[in-house]
């Protein structure tokens, strides 16, 4: 930007040599239509309404769309050009754009760059949601058979009494200490528990399946008649055959709180 200014001072320097002159002629016309055609100049190629400068982002669109089309990793010479012409809310926005398009048409090498690319740029809390998001939906499409990935409690296990109410949390054995799942109860009655109740986008059933973790499942519970306290800590290997597990409770898994004095 600094090399344009300079330019555009240095192309004046003619045309202020004749304004200044003594014996010329005619300044106005001359000096009125120059001051014109440079701040078109400027317009055009610095201001934020520039077509010049969208343009050229839109060529730099089609050439990264070109690479998706054939599904080809996004040159560093485009990621290059994204950093340094867009704003960050524009990277964004073009970036979930184009990691959309990449998916929705099944060219998930571009996707996988795009992330990768794209992970700088969404750096606070509710922007790291965006991008487990779009994480997300690429495992989803590179390994369709996981979106379905459940955990099941089997109808006859044994509960230690009527329930007013419970939680259960699965987390991965020595992994972070959020909850690959967590939801609230009042049975045991048809628990099914699955992606969709992940604290975390991405961070679920599917990734444990995928990456064959062991699983720590643990339920607390609350009782109606006498406001005693359950737990269950137990591990679960997953069938890495079979996204849909079931896990049967036995009466001796069951342990009781002590009661806070």
């Amino acid at each position: 930007m600094l090399i344009f200014y300079l330019l555009t001072v240095f192309a004046a320097f003619p045309i202020i040599a004749y304004v200044l002159a003594q014996r010329t002629q005619s300044k106005g016309l001359v000096f009125g239509p120059s001051v014109i055609i440079f701040s078109l100049c400027l317009i055009v190629f610095i201001s934020k309404f520039a077509p010049i400068g969208s343009f050229q982002q839109q060529t730099l669109s089609n050439r990264i769309f070109e690479q998706i089309k054939i599904d080809s990793k996004i040159s560093v010479e485009y990621f290059n050009q994204i950093e340094q012409t867009l704003s960050k809310s524009e990277a964004q926005n073009w970036l979930i754009n184009l990691v959309g398009k990449s998916i929705d048409l099944n060219k998930l090498d571009s996707a996988e760059s795009l992330i990768t690319f794209s992970e700088r740029f969404f750096d606070s809390n509710s922007e790291k949601l965006i991008f487990y998001g779009m994480y997300k939906t690429l495992r989803d499409a590179k390994f369709p058979e996981l979106t379905n990935s459940t955990f099941v409690i089997d109808s006859e296990s044994s509960v230690p009494c009527l329930i007013e109410s419970g939680m259960i949390n699965l987390f991965i054995l020595n992994g972070p200490e959020i909850p690959l799942a967590k939801i609230e109860i009042n049975n045991l009655n048809n628990i099914q528990i699955n992606n969709n109740d992940s604290v975390i986008p991405g961070f679920d059933l599917a990734s444990a399946f995928l990456n064959q973790e062991t699983i720590e499942f643990n339920i607390d519970l609350k009782c109606m008649d006498n406001n005693e306290k359950y737990y269950l800590e137990n591990l679960i290997v997953l069938d890495k055959n079979n996204s849909f597990n079931t896990y049967k409770i036995e009466p001796n898994e069951w342990l009781k709180k002590s009661q806070e004095l």
